[in-house]
Parts: structure tokens; C-alpha cells; sequence
């Protein structure tokens, strides 16, 4: 480039004229340059001396520095590493030359300029700008900080450049709230060009709150979605969205489930909604066993061990009876035994070895120890993490938890053994084995945007093998729609952390709540939100209501349980079997007009505790103007109904909230325990109060009371006692 420079100097006229002559006096003083002459690829300069020198405008920085002397003025440039100085200028001509230094440079550096310009333009194009674009912008802008900081000051700027730079220097000095703005603008626009679409998806026109989350376009986002505040919707209206402004086609949409009924739920909606967008709908396990499919070629077999809980049952007992003709295994077995026997607590110590040897002859309790052991096995093989084994590691071997560690272990490798010979897999190894086919490449998804329901339910493994099908393709956007005050499900391996902490598994997120409920009311809404919020470590979320009511909805209403053996069975007991009735007896008699029903929804926070069969079909017969359910609280989640009425509301093992033992291997597998006393629990109450759209109605155990109806009842909440 510096011969090109030369060339074009020494062709264009061996007579042409310099650009700057400098002070013939000043060189007599010390000043070494003679001339200054501009090229499109550079500069030259000559000294005093004739020595020629060629500096192209590729290597030259910006930042130049002026010092002013007595008679001339000094300018030092640099070149990279080359400093050049030039003394011996005019006064009167500094700022000219310094202008015009800039000038000839900016005109040499222009097809640079234009072409980051032009990935610029690529960018906005897209509207929504991700965090990982403007990364990646501020990458190729970097080496021209320089430049934008004294850009204010160059009083001469080629013409076609001057939009350029602007918008350049706008982008490269910009931080994450210039983002946040410029993207709420381009959301708000989105919005007005899409008002008919979002006005008539759904019976009744999404709110702001639903559209921004339908149109959020960053790398990973996440909605929080308080109870009844439409995630479905959103959901569907996501898809819409996508579809109709052509960010996406049916076929690069993955929408994610939990459960098959939530899966089919979701198609029957996107099927009404959308009928001729064949959009994917899966669980993960479906998803898991369709990339295995895809890879091996064949469908992988499901083992009836992963399908049947009986069949797994019986299969660690034959496998416990078979190994306990093991001298080695039989002594392990038996110190499990009289540690288990301890910990429960039941019995005196000295009827500890009977009990032992009724247990190790499988019989009195073995039923309840057997199916604890299966459920920690499974655990154990699906939540194990490397916190765990040190926590484990560091325990004496006569400790408890130390001892089911054994015992698992080798339980679990005969289940694998079986599953091996077999040739067959289960759920969780679907994912596992998913997850390993996706990090190695050989599942390439062909998904962009991976829509996640009921987020707040997801477990590690879920999580990983999420964050593996997101980072495949650079442009991929998660979007998951979840609420970590309904997370109820962390015996079953969900873990809340991953919403809570989201950002640390996904990147920069955008977080958006969907704070507007159209199920319950303002009365029941303060009272559940508040309750459960005492809980700091929860997401702070202020849903407000659709509608409202003028008096408090959620109804304390205690019953006196008789000291007899008949009381002990709950579900059973006179005293609140009679209350009951006397709920329902008043809601009847709500109804107003004729072949109307009220719903009412019977919870509990155990089955038991719940009217059987029978006295449902009774009670159903004899308030015809009720639509009546039952179900435990966790089954409810997603149900609503006019009226809630919660049973059991007592202190105890099995109380609300539940106060049973856990097993102390469980307590170490499982993920990070909140700080803050029955939190889960906390959370599962929350629920409960919120299936219910006009009234809520706890039938509390008044000589055993729940701590959280004494909460509510002590507390500042909008609650009335029933007389």
C-alpha cells in the first residue's frame, strides 16, 4: 500500500503542489518537515533533508496531540507504533491542517466505514435488536472507539460519511438501558402493526403486558406468569406472532410440555387458534425418545420398570430377596434396618431387633422401607450431582444417610444391569442419553424457537438438555413462560433455582411478568400474594386483578375434632364431615336462577384426607346446584372453580404444612434447600388458594391448628373467622 501511495504521488506530477509547506524560518530553528501531501491511501511527508516518508490512513489513530509554542504550533501523530511530529506550523493554519488530516483520512478509511455500516443496517433490519447482537456489534465497532470519541470535535467530515458515523458512534457508545429503550420502541411499534392479531387470537383481546411478551425477541426470555394470568395465551400468541410477521415458519417452533395432557392441551388451542400451523408439541420425554429415534435409527424400548410402578416394586424385591443370600449384602441390609427403625422413632429400643427381623422376613413395615428405597434409588440415579457424592463422602459409614448410600448404589446397578441386558431404557435416560446426542452433534435441531410451559417445574436434566438445543444455532431464542411462586413439585427432582437464578443457565434474559389475573379477585390476590412473598427469596411480583370484590373472600372456618378413636381416621371425622356439609349446604344456596351451577373444588393437602368416591356421588346428589371435585392440592394445579374449600387445615406430619420426616439421604440429593421454613410447602398453599375465582373457605382442625391459617388469622391479612 505504501508503494501504491508513492506511485500515485510521484505519477500525478513531479510538479504538483504539496497540501502544506511548512515555515522555511521554523526549519531554520530545528522543524524537520518540509512538506505534507495527501493520497487516498496515505500521506507523505519530506524533510528538510528530501527524505520522503509514506504513512497509510489504514494504520493511522486518531488521537493526535497539539502542543502550542511561541511562534508554531507542533502536532505529534502516530501511525500504529510510528510517531510522527511535526513542528514548525503556523498558527493561523493548525486547525485547518488538523481538519483537513481528518478529512483525508476519514475519505481513505470511507469503504471501511460503509461496509460496518452496512452490518449495522443488517441488524436494525431485524427490529428487535438480542443482547447477543449487540455484543457482537460492539465487537466489530471496538476498534473504532477512538474514532467516535473525537468525532464530535472533526469540523470536517465527508459527506457520505456523516450519517454513517452517527449511527455507528450511537451503537458503539450505547449501553444496555440505550438497548433496552431502542428494543421497547421496536416492541411498541410491533404492537400497533399487529393490534388486529392480537385484538382477536382469544376471546378477549390480549393485555400490554401479554403483547410485549408475544413480541420479546432477546437471546433467552422468561415470563413470569402470576395464576390465571393467561400463559396459554401468551403461548399461542407467541406462535401467532412469529408466523405472521414471518420471523419464523411452523416447522422452527418447538413448544415443550411436562405433562401429555398439558402437550394436547396445547395442540387442541393451537389447533382452534391456528389450524394450519403444523407447530411441534412435545413432552420432553417424547422429544428425548424422537432424537434418539433420529440418531440410532431405531426407537429405543421403554423398560415396564420405567412405565409400572408396580413392576418396578416388585422388581427390587426379588432383587433385595436375592441379594440377601449374600452374607455381605445380609449384614449391610441389617444395620440399614436398625438405623431406619431408629429413625423412625415408633418403637422402644428394645423392640428394635424384632422389628428388624420382621422387616429383613419381609413383613410388618418392609412394604413402606421397600418403597422408600425405590423412590431413593430413583432419585439417587436421576438428581445425583457432584455436591451430593462429597456430602456423602464426608459422612461416617455407620451414618444413616451413609448406610442407604450403600444400599442404593448397589440396587441401582442391578437396575441398570437389567436394563442393559435388556437392551431397553427408562424416562429419565431418554433425556440423558437426548441430551449426550445433542452436545456431540450428532441431533442437529431444527428449531429456532423453543417455547418451554410451566417452566417453573423444570429439573437440571430438563434444563440441560434445553440450553444444548438453544445454543445449536446462534439465532435461536428460548422463550419460557413460567412461576416460581406455583413451583410445588421439588420432590419429583423440579428445581426452582433455574428460574430463579435463569440467567445464570441461559444468558442475558429478558424478564417480563404477566401481572394481570383474570381468575381470582383483588381480596383473594392480597392475601395470597402476600403470604407468599414473607418469603424474600421469592420472585417479587405485584397481579393485580381483573376483577374485584368489596368484602374479604378467604373464609377461616374451624371445627372441634371429638377426643375418640372414630376422629383419628380424618376423613372420616363427624365434626368436619358436618362442617363441610354446612359449606356446601350455604353455597347451594348462593345460586341464583335456574340450571346454573357453582363449581366447587374440595382440596387436600394428602389423598386421604379427601371424600372417597362414594361420598362425593352422595353429596353431588344432594346439592344439585354444585358441580363438586376433589382433589389433592398439587393434582390441582391448572384447575380453577368459583369456590375452593381447603380440608384439613392442621399441624402435624400430615398437616398443611406437611411436618412428615424426610429421609436424610433425600435431604442431601436434593437440589439447594431455601433458607426459609416450609417455603415449598409455603408455595403449594399459594396454589391452593389461588384455584379459586370468587371464594376460598379453610376448615381448620381448631385443637391442632395449621401454622399458616394462624398466620393468616394473627397476620395482616383480609381474612374472616366463620362463627
Amino acid at each position: 500500500m505504501i508503494v501504491l501511495c508513492f506511485l500515485y504521488y510521484f505519477l500525478s506530477s513531479s510538479s504538483a503542489l504539496p497540501d502544506y509547506s511548512f515555515s522555511t524560518f521554523a526549519q531554520l530553528f530545528g522543524a524537520n518537515c518540509r512538506t505534507l501531501s495527501f493520497c487516498p491511501e496515505g500521506a507523505v511527508f519530506t524533510t528538510k533533508r528530501q527524505q520522503t516518508y509514506h504513512y497509510p490512513w489504514t494504520t493511522f489513530e486518531p488521537k493526535l496531540k497539539h502542543f502550542r509554542g511561541s511562534f508554531f504550533d507542533t502536532l505529534v501523530l502516530n501511525w500504529e507504533s510510528q510517531r510522527v511530529r511535526l513542528n514548525g506550523i503556523d498558527k493561523a493554519e493548525v486547525t485547518g491542517l488538523i481538519d483537513e488530516l481528518y478529512f483525508r483520512a476519514l475519505e481513505g478509511k470511507e469503504a471501511e466505514v460503509l461496509e460496518l455500516y452496512q452490518q449495522l443496517t443488517q441488524v436494525i433490519e431485524l427490529g428487535y435488536i438480542s443482547h447477543s447482537k449487540w455484543l457482537a456489534l460492539q465487537t466489530w465497532l471496538l476498534p473504532w472507539a477512538d474514532w467516535f470519541e473525537i468525532l464530535p470535535q472533526i469540523n470536517k467530515i465527508p459527506a457520505a460519511l456523516k450519517l454513517p458515523l452517527a449511527h455507528l458512534r450511537f451503537w458503539q457508545q450505547s449501553q444496555v438501558e440505550n438497548l433496552d429503550k431502542y428494543n421497547q420502541a421496536v416492541m411498541n411499534k410491533q404492537k400497533q402493526n399487529y393490534k388486529t392479531l392480537f385484538d382477536s387470537l382469544e376471546t378477549h383481546p390480549l393485555t400490554e403486558k401479554q403483547r410485549d411478551a408475544c413480541i420479546v425477541a432477546n437471546d433467552a426470555n422468561l415470563v413470569l406468569a402470576g395464576a390465571g394470568c393467561g400463559k396459554t395465551s401468551v403461548m399461542l400468541g407467541r406462535c401467532a406472532y412469529l408466523l405472521e410477521s414471518q420471523q419464523a415458519t411452523a416447522d422452527t417452533i418447538l413448544i415443550l410440555a411436562f405433562a401429555k395432557d398439558a402437550a394436547q392441551e396445547m395442540k387442541t388451542r393451537l389447533k382452534e387458534r391456528l389450524p394450519s400451523a403444523r407447530i411441534t408439541v412435545k413432552t420432553f420425554h417424547a422429544l428425548a425418545l424422537d432424537i434418539i429415534k433420529q440418531v440410532e435409527t431405531n426407537k429405543p424400548k421403554i423398560s415396564k420398570l420405567a412405565s409400572s410402578d408396580n413392576a418396578k416394586q416388585q422388581f427390587f424385591k426379588q432383587t433385595i430377596a436375592t441379594l440377601l443370600m449374600d452374607a455381605g449384602f445380609n449384614a449391610l441390609f441389617s444395620e440399614y434396618c436398625y438405623a431406619y427403625v431408629a429413625w423412625l422413632g415408633k418403637l422402644p429400643s428394645e423392640k428394635h431387633e424384632q422389628e428388624v427381623t420382621r422387616l429383613l422376613a419381609g413383613k410388618g413395615g418392609y412394604k413402606k422401607l421397600l418403597t422408600q428405597l425405590v423412590e431413593l434409588t430413583m432419585q439417587y440415579k436421576n438428581t445425583r450431582t457432584v455436591r451430593a457424592e462429597k456430602r456423602l463422602s464426608a459422612l461416617p459409614d455407620s451414618d444413616f444417610a451413609a448406610l442407604t448410600h450403600e444400599v442404593v448404589v448397589i440396587l441401582l446397578e442391578h437396575y441398570q444391569t437389567n436394563l442393559a441386558e435388556n437392551n431397553e431404557i427408562d424416562f429419565d435416560e431418554m433425556i440423558t442419553k437426548a441430551s449426550d446426542y445433542v452436545s456431540h452433534g450428532q441431533f442437529s435441531s431444527p428449531w429456532l424457537h423453543i417455547l418451554v410451559d410451566e417452566f417453573q417445574d423444570i429439573s437440571q436434566v430438563r434444563a440441560s438438555l434445553v440450553r444444548l438445543l438453544q445454543t445449536q444455532h446462534d439465532d435461536s431464542k428460548l422463550f419460557c413462560v413460567g412461576d416460581d411462586w406455583q413451583a410445588i413439585y421439588q420432590f419429583a427432582g423440579s428445581d426452582i433455582a433455574v428460574t430463579t437464578r435463569f440467567s445464570d443457565y441461559f444468558g442475558m434474559t429478558s424478564t417480563l411478568p404477566l401481572d394481570t389475573t383474570f381468575r381470582f379477585n383483588d381480596q383473594i390476590s392480597a392475601v395470597a400474594s402476600g403470604f407468599v412473598m414473607v418469603n424474600t427469596e421469592q420472585m417479587n411480583k405485584k397481579i393485580t386483578t381483573y376483577s374485584k370484590a368489596k368484602k374479604a373472600c378467604i373464609q377461616v372456618n374451624y371445627y372441634q375434632v371429638s377426643d375418640n378413636k372414630h376422629s383419628e381416621n380424618k376423613k372420616n371425622d363427624d365434626a368436619a364431615r358436618l362442617l363441610l356439609e354446612k359449606k356446601l349446604k350455604q353455597i347451594a344456596a348462593s345460586v341464583k336462577g335456574e340450571g346454573k351451577q357453582k363449581s366447587v373444588l374440595l382440596l387436600a393437602r394428602f389423598n386421604f384426607q379427601l371424600p372417597d368416591h362414594k361420598t362425593l356421588t352422595v353429596l353431588s346428589t344432594q346439592y344439585p346446584q354444585l358441580a363438586i371435585k376433589a382433589m389433592t392440592v398439587h393434582s390441582s394445579k391448572g384447575q380453577e372453580a368459583d369456590n375452593v374449600v381447603v380440608l384439613a387445615m392442621e399441624a402435624g406430619e400430615h398437616g398443611f404444612p406437611c411436618h412428615k420426616s424426610r429421609h436424610p439421604f433425600a435431604m442431601i440429593l436434593q437440589p439447594d434447600v431455601s433458607g426459609f421454613p416450609d417455603a415449598e410447602e409455603r408455595r403449594l398453599f399459594y396454589v391452593a388458594l389461588t384455584r379459586a375465582r370468587q371464594q376460598v373457605y379453610l376448615l381448620c382442625n381448631k385443637s391442632n391448628p395449621s401454622s399458616f391459617v394462624e398466620e393468616l388469622v394473627t397476620g395482616d391479612y383480609a381474612v374472616t373467622i366463620a362463627k
